[in-house]
């Protein structure tokens, strides 16, 4: 067997296309082969982005960049000047689509962008991201992914190789957890089982190689075993009560990871990095252990330095807003011009437990995001230190009276009406009606937002209601305001959410293809009782009664054993009989 691989070296501009038909123009750097036997086996695409389109790239998951398959930033974080690596792999079924054209492989994408745009080559949906990374002398920021531990050749032959997908996994984790020293949660494996089911199953059916559902569930059987191995702790073990340690780094990761912040950590140190986005701002925040001394240090670090020239300005409004503070003060460093919060506390007879934790580090972020609007109003204007710090003192009372009727209208506008509107079962079958983006964006607004970032979370409810209104007509403001109510009152964990999004999306599939037999069945009306058409009707409503029961119990099933496993490969059934339907439309 007899393996070779090539590098080309290719320095042009390219655009590709997202699923939208949004275009990305990317700068390519090599284009790598490899063949077996001379079979093309797997082929990797280097390209550089500038940071304000990998943003793009990031938040829409293109590449298959999915958050729960990304491992996590070493070296701290990426800057908003240096462009940024990205090394991708074209999927395996596709691999025959570019054979005949490795000769001239630039050249041919360059034609396929300008006379065929819609070719699969040059969709970012068709390449699996692997490693990101932004060179910044002496060191490297960046990530490698789940699909850059996997072979493709275990999902390409004949017989897929579950055991070297689950192999693959567990590696992936294995490095994500030495990387940032932090434990796998349940919820964090749970949501990367069903992205790399998916990922897997949206190239099956158009494979050439062979693959099937058997392969697939029995893939997914493998991994989901392989999982019992990887769990060092269950997410009863991140109890509030449970979290008290005299290790200071370690109860830090835990309250972090439990109480649901994206962090990274700073190599060589122990210190933790992440951001908060408040009402008035979004700052950068480190925790910091100090073993030594048995103190836990929190800081907020204000979106803006003082200028050299309003550094007296700025010492002063910090001097007056430090004085009379109870918990943590401000502090400005004098020779950078950077102004920070500190909340700390020495745990030297005592043990730092959670609720010690969040006390401090909320404390200090919305103290942070308090004045923050005083800090730049001093900074960019000509206003008084003084003057700046009676306007906040003076807003106080009227932002906590006006805050609760002014940013939170949508979250508490809904109970006059609630009792009227709840039923027994809190409304679950909304979860039929609403799409999957729909779901995980009020989920996001109001189980993971509140209590401390609220306008964002309106914001985001604001943009549903119009949409649903859009949609419905006056419908849509019933359907919104039972929605509000479902998902304040229904905590649902992430790996129930993830699966209650792939039902609901079935079920609008099913909705879909009942309309559209139900409209042709009218026009058609004289037809046997027992015509493929009618049969279809009724085995497409059987399907939506039993994905119906299914949304009912998801909310609160505690998923027992084997029993998410059972539902992936129960939805992949679903996905068949869709497939069949869908052919008779």
């Amino acid at each position: 067997m007899t393996t070779d691989t090539q590098i080309h070296q290719i320095n042009t501009e390219l655009t590709l296309y997202n699923s939208e038909q949004f275009p990305l123009t990317i700068h390519t750097k090599a284009l790598t082969f490899t063949t077996q036997d001379n079979t093309l086996i797997e082929s990797r695409l280097t390209f550089q982005v500038n940071p304000e389109l990998y943003q793009h790239i990031h938040n829409q998951a293109l590449f298959n960049l999915k958050p729960e398959l990304r491992g996590k930033l070493t070296n701290g974080e990426f800057d908003s000047e240096t462009n940024i690596e990205i090394t991708a792999s074209l999927k395996p079924n596709l691999l025959p689509n570019l054979t005949p054209h490795l000769n001239y492989f630039p050249d041919y994408l360059q034609k396929l962008s300008q006379e065929d745009p819609n070719n699969l080559l040059l969709s970012t949906e068709s390449w699996l991201g692997l490693e990101v990374n932004q060179q910044r002398l002496p060191i490297t920021t960046g990530y490698s992914t789940f699909w850059n531990h996997l072979n493709f050749r275990d999902i390409s032959d004949e017989n897929t190789d579950s055991e070297q997908i689950s192999n693959a996994l567990i590696s992936f984790f294995e490095s994500w957890t030495e990387a940032n020293l932090e434990p796998i949660a349940n919820d964090a494996i749970s949501q990367a089982l069903l992205q790399i089911n998916q990922g897997l199953e949206e190239w099956i059916d158009s494979s050439t190689a062979g693959i099937t559902s058997d392969h697939l569930t029995q893939a997914v059987q493998e991994i989901a075993n392989a999982f019992e191995g990887l769990i060092d702790f269950s997410e009863s073990d991140l109890d509030e009560e449970d979290i008290d340690s005299q290790n200071i780094f370690e109860a830090m990761v835990k309250f972090f990871t439990t109480d649901d912040w994206q962090y990274t950590k700073i190599q060589g140190e122990p210190t933790l990095q992440m951001a908060f986005a408040g009402k008035n701002g979004r700052c950068n925040c480190y925790a910091k252990a100090r073993e030594t001394a048995q103190q836990f240090v929190f800081y907020s670090v204000s979106p803006i330095n003082a200028p050299e020239h309003k550094k007296q300005s700025v010492s002063e409004f910090i001097a007056r807003a430090n004085y009379g503070m109870i918990i943590g003060n401000f502090e400005l460093d004098f020779n950078n011009g950077e102004i920070r919060y500190k909340t700390s506390i020495n745990v030297e007879e005592t043990s730092l437990t959670f609720a010690l934790i969040k006390h401090l580090v909320y404390a200090n972020v919305t103290m942070m995001d308090e004045y923050l609007p005083g800090i730049i109003a001093v900074i960019e204007s000509d206003i008084s230190p003084e003057l700046a710090i009676n306007k906040i003192e003076q807003n106080q009372e009227i932002n906590q009276s006006s805050d609760q009727i002014e940013q939170l209208p949508l979250i508490i506008a809904v109970d006059a009406q609630k009792e009227h509107l709840k039923t027994p079962e809190r409304n679950p079958y909304i979860l039929t009606i609403l799409t999957p983006e729909e779901i995980a964006q009020f989920h996001h607004a109001l189980q993971v937002m509140p209590p401390y970032q609220h306008k964002q979370a309106n914001a985001i409810l604001e943009k549903q209601k119009k949409e649903l209104i859009s949609r419905y007509g006056e419908l849509g403001e019933t359907i919104f305001i039972q929605a509000n109510i479902f998902f304040r009152e229904v905590k649902i964990p992430a790996k129930n959410l993830k699966l209650i999004q792939r039902y609901s999306g079935i079920a609008g599939r099913i909705q879909s293809l009942l309309a559209q037999l139900k409209n042709w069945s009218q026009e058609h009306k004289e037809q046997p009782i027992n015509s493929p058409d009618l049969k279809a009707i009724s085995d497409l409503q059987t399907l939506f009664n039993s994905v119906e029961q299914r949304l009912q119990e998801l909310p609160t099933d505690a998923l027992i054993g084997n029993k998410e496993v059972e539902l992936l490969v129960e939805i992949e059934e679903l996905r068949a009989k869709l497939v069949f339907h869908k052919k008779l439309v």
